[in-house]
């Protein structure tokens, strides 16, 4: 069923560095158009990602149920590659993602065509998102509810940049502390996090490849 990918989008949602680079664009000056292009090129990047995954996904035919043992197979490679790249990153020693932070610094000291494109290179997709797009890709749908289940996901995956944008329209002073502790709160836990939530990736894929192949 569609609606097993909302946990999973929800997950993904849980990404420190954009939300951030939203704290940092709510600064003076334009805080308002520059937060607006970040949260548009966040929602191009997911949007155009999960289009082509769920519709390559089905026009392999995975979400036919001839093609069952395919569709297992692909969960199970799919649980076993989360599983490793949790294995890989609590083994890894803890340092900051330079790169991400050079890209937080040049939104927040550039205009608005580098604020858009932080956007769309920090929402590359997660691993958390491509599990939510694959249980969409995966299921029998029409091409309408597979495209409306797409930008469910895509929504419920930038909530956490989006529900903030809308809020500092109305209430700036309210919502840029909040902003701040929830920011702190992510930095804090964001590699136990990671690692938690692709161990918890990696083994229901594997466990529901496995149920469906045996």
């Amino acid at each position: 069923m569609p609606v097993q990918a909302i946990p999973l989008a929800l997950l993904a949602s849980l990404y420190p560095f954009g939300l951030a680079v939203l704290l940092l664009l709510l600064r003076p000056p334009r805080p308002r158009a520059r937060s607006a292009v970040f949260v548009a090129g966040a929602g191009v990047c997911t949007l155009a990602i999960g289009f082509a995954v769920v519709f390559a996904l089905r026009g392999a035919g995975l979400d036919e149920d001839s093609q069952q043992t395919a569709r297992y197979g692909f969960q199970l490679t799919v649980g076993a590659v989360f599983l490793i790249l949790a294995l890989v990153l609590a083994r890894r020693p803890s340092k900051q993602d330079a790169g991400e932070s050079r890209i937080s610094r040049a939104a927040a000291e550039s205009g608005l065509l580098a604020a858009f494109t932080a956007g769309i290179v920090l929402y590359t997709p997660s691993p958390s998102y491509l599990s939510a797009l694959q249980v969409v890709g995966t299921t029998k749908l029409s091409t309408a509810a597979a495209a409306v289940w797409v930008v469910i996901v895509v929504v419920l995956v930038l909530i956490t940049i989006e529900v903030p944008f809308l809020l500092y329209q109305f209430a700036p002073g309210w919502t840029i502390p909040r902003l701040t502790a929830a920011d702190e709160w992510l930095k804090r836990n964001a590699r136990a996090t990671l690692i938690a939530v692709l161990a918890v990736l990696g083994i229901w894929e594997v466990a529901s490849g496995l149920a469906g192949l045996v």
